[in-house]
């Protein structure tokens, strides 16, 4: 039988909270309000790009700033009230915020947007109106609503995110990262939200970088996968590029991710079935179990934070919900993983099963504890899950799973307790002798995708 092994005296840091998203809750025009979900899921961050996408009112410069010939030191030239509104309500949801200072991308044939802006130094003017909009109340603003600024996305991206150079983006980023630093050194300025984690533009920004001494407090980039181990093997190569350049302690960002089961060039290529069946599978149990497995597997990777492509409801890339709002079984996962981190001291796992993803950890006072799995296609069949750390007669387990009939559903209460016929089968045995270290062991069958939390809490103090 397949065993996992949890040991809940073993600490060994803390969990990492992973579980940021791009983009708020409020879209259509602020008609979707889904602030009630945001809450549920706890995310710590959310980057602001493509917000409000295709048609944007809100974030992109030239929607704060409409006419660049404009002034940029009177409050006057920009118009900050819808970006204001949004802003205020991804705070109100208890997340910090990621603020692309750019533009969304654009797959029209003719671009409007993406074009170079014809002054470099007053662009970055303009980006320090915004900063000092949104950090210390100028022109009737916010202080501090905003922790990081990035500065443009993906620009060796030229068919739709940059239309000049790659030469060209560098020295928009020199202007702009100066300035604002020049500002307010405490600031917090990166880049370049990378479409490719590996690529001589990659090496390029950060020799730039190193050779004119730029600030660069964090790095960002981009990945979508087919399977969770590619994150790792990516931010890992990210480090050793970082380390190489002599950047190797800047805080590195995963800020767009996601489950994407068909290459890029079949996804728009290959027809409306091909489409349809990929991002149908970000929703449903096969990405749930991707993400889940995902957010597990980077514990353990350089990364410091990462943002899931895309919360708001009205992209195809949105794996959370559907168009109206309403959780799809991707949004349970996040909302596990979220439940997971009430218990943040993360303790020791064994599991035999190659490709199975597994976190557990405890709570401060010792007295609950939590586990995690992603089964991403690895396992499907009888799990035998053991733990020791708790008193075995005094200890409650539940279970919940998200797979094909589960929305994060309690399949399995009270010690000994039964589940809906083929959900799950579990037998609780405790070892003998009954000691405070005494091991539990819990059986449970597990589906070929699917996300399943345990929860121990111990019913005497």
């Amino acid at each position: 039988m397949a065993t996992i092994e949890i040991d809940f005296q073993k600490t060994t840091g803390r969990i990492k909270p992973l579980h940021g998203l791009c983009n708020g809750p409020v879209g259509f025009g602020a008609l979707m309000d889904i602030s009630h979900r945001y809450r549920e899921l706890g995310a710590p961050w959310v980057r602001l790009h493509d917000t409000n996408w295709p048609h944007p009112r809100e974030v992109d410069v030239p929607q704060i700033f409409p006419d660049f010939n404009a002034d940029p030191d009177d409050p006057a030239s920009y118009f900050f009230g819808p970006t204001d509104d949004y802003l205020r309500s991804i705070l109100a949801t208890g997340a910090r915020i990621i603020y692309r200072l750019g533009v969304s991308i654009e797959h029209y044939p003719r671009k409007r947007y993406i074009s170079v802006p014809p002054d470099f130094d007053k662009w970055a003017r303009i980006a320090l109106g915004i900063v000092r909009h949104y950090t210390e109340g100028w022109a009737d603003g916010m202080e501090n609503a905003v922790a990081y600024w990035e500065i443009w996305n993906e620009p060796e991206h030229p068919d739709a995110m940059w239309a000049g150079t790659f030469e060209q983006y560098l020295e928009l980023y020199r202007a702009a990262a100066t300035t604002i630093k020049r500002h307010n050194p405490e600031l917090k300025v990166g880049g370049f939200a990378a479409t490719c984690a590996e690529s001589s533009e990659v090496e390029q920004f950060m020799a730039y970088c190193r050779q004119h001494d730029l600030p660069l407090d964090f790095y960002s980039w981009h990945y979508y996968a087919d399977h969770p181990d590619k994150f790792v093997d990516r931010a890992n190569a990210v480090h050793r590029l970082l380390k190489k350049h002599g950047f190797g302690s800047v805080e590195t960002f995963l800020d767009e991710w996601n489950y994407l089961a068909v290459p890029w060039r079949r996804l728009y290529a290959e027809g409306e079935f091909l489409r349809r069946d990929a991002f149908e599978r970000m929703k449903n149990e096969e990405g749930a179990a991707f993400a889940a497995a995902t957010l597990i597997r980077m514990q353990d990777a350089p990364v410091d934070i990462m943002n899931y492509y895309d919360a708001q409801p009205m992209t195809w890339f949105c794996g959370l919900f559907d168009y109206y709002g309403v959780p799809q079984p991707t949004f349970y996962a996040f909302k596990a993983f979220n439940e997971l981190l009430a218990c943040p001291e993360r303790v020791t796992t064994t599991c035999d099963i190659p490709g199975l993803a597994v976190l557990a950890g405890r709570s401060t006072d010792g007295k609950s504890g939590a586990v995690l799995i992603g089964n991403f296609g690895a396992h499907e069949g009888q799990l035998s899950v053991s733990f020791e750390g708790m008193p075995a007669k005094d200890t409650r387990p539940e279970i919940f799973m998200v797979d094909c009939d589960h929305r994060l559903q309690r399949v399995l209460s009270d010690a000994g307790g039964g589940a809906p016929s083929g959900t799950a089968r579990v037998v609780m045995e405790a070892e003998e002798p009954p000691a405070q270290t005494a091991r539990k062991s819990l059986e449970l069958l597990i589906r070929r995708h699917a996300v399943c939390l345990l929860r121990f809490s111990r019913t005497s103090p």
